[in-house]
């Protein structure tokens, strides 16, 4: 069995001058002849776990600095490397697009082109994303349309990341500080 109390779930890191903020904290559980990741959350007791089954709790890290959209892609390459991002949040948080060519070597490929066509999609879109009504957001979060980390750096919606439901005032709070410190913060 599995225990495990944290709070502040909700309590994200923000990002300063443009930056995204980080990723809500808690755990993760891959069962064993599973590929897919369930989120069991910051707070919880007597989750059964077998032989086999993985579970992980990385830190939330900080908050990013500067609009992502203006970072090296050289830079963000060297994140994936090092493992400090996914690929495929490259794509989604900083505009670059990366193709793994042998990730056991760390050998991987920017796309330059698709990079500058990503970037350009996004700068269009980001302020749409921000506006959009929450309760849309935790909707298509109910329906996988969006996942955590886009209800949170595109949406700035903060949810019970269980059930998909709204957390108005935390998202309310949520959206204030986001626009201050992140949204006025874009070029």
């Amino acid at each position: 069995m599995l225990s495990y109390v944290c709070d502040r779930e909700r309590a994200i890191v923000w990002g300063l001058k443009g930056g995204l903020p980080s990723m809500p904290h808690g755990l993760h559980l891959v069962r064993k002849g599973q590929e897919r990741e369930d989120w069991i959350g910051s707070i919880f007791s007597d989750e059964p776990i077998f032989t086999g089954d993985v579970f992980s709790r990385p830190t939330t890290g900080e908050g990013g600095y500067g609009d992502p959209l203006e970072r090296d892609p050289e830079a963000v390459l060297e994140d994936v490397i090092d493992e400090w991002v996914l690929v495929e949040r490259t794509a989604k948080d900083c505009g670059v697009v990366i193709s793994p060519v042998d990730p056991e070597i760390c050998e991987y490929e920017i796309d330059m082109a698709a990079t500058e066509a990503a970037r350009a999609e996004i700068r269009t879109a980001r302020a749409g994303w921000f506006a959009a009504e929450s309760e849309s957001i935790a909707q298509e979060y109910r329906n996988g349309i969006v996942d955590k980390y886009d209800a949170v750096r595109r949406h700035a919606v903060i949810l019970d990341w269980d059930t998909g439901e709204l957390l108005p005032k935390s998202t309310a709070q949520f959206r204030e500080m986001f626009k201050v410190r992140t949204v006025d913060g874009w070029t």
